[in-house]
């Protein structure tokens, strides 16, 4: 071999190498960056804690009862055996190789990878479904907040109406709001 081909030979490998460095690091670097909570979420899985860990239904077999544990950094499934990360599960649900996966998930978060160009288009769609998500976890707390309020209230003007047992006790004026708002909470309980 002449020295040419020598340098070529160790300059390819060379390469290689830092490519596969890079990758390494990619799969790392999205694993430490992006929750597989977070992933579960995005993906339009609402999660449900019980105990210290998230259940959901599994989206590996007809799962009827949430089945799909999600611990820390790992899922697993007590119904079909599923197991691994957040990369794991993104290339399973997607049906992705986890390069593929790694690379959605960058995409997905908005999280810029040394070796794989950014695609802006997916980036500000990602951005997008962040902050609508946001809005929708926000809306769904201050509408969880609303219902239990209404129900308390009336809860306490039925008990209030229930209280009132002689003719000058109606005069009261928690008895004379519970008989005027009392319809219209349960309208609103209703509605909700």
């Amino acid at each position: 071999m002449n020295k040419n081909t020598i340098e070529k030979s160790m300059a390819n490998k060379k390469n290689k190498l830092n490519i596969s460095y890079n990758i390494s690091n990619n799969f790392e670097y999205v694993k430490s960056n992006i929750s597989l909570l977070q992933a579960i979420e995005l993906y339009g899985f609402n999660p449900v804690k019980k105990g210290t860990h998230y259940f959901i239904l599994c989206p590996f077999h007809a799962d009827k009862n949430p089945s799909l544990a999600i611990y820390k950094d790992v899922y697993h499934c007590y119904g079909c055996q599923a197991h691994g990360d957040v990369i794991d599960f993104t290339a399973r649900y997607f049906n992705l190789t986890p390069l593929e996966a790694v690379k959605k998930l960058s995409y997905d978060f908005g999280i810029p990878l040394s070796g794989i160009e950014p695609n802006k288009e997916i980036q500000r769609k990602a951005i997008k479904r962040q902050k609508f998500n946001r809005l929708l976890k926000n809306f769904k707390r201050k509408y969880d907040e609303t219902y239990d309020y209404l129900c308390k209230l009336f809860q306490a003007y039925t008990k209030i109406k229930s209280l009132v047992e002689e003719p000058d006790d109606m005069d009261l004026e928690a008895f004379v709001e519970a008989c005027k708002y009392q319809d219209l909470i349960e309208y609103w309980i209703d509605t909700l």
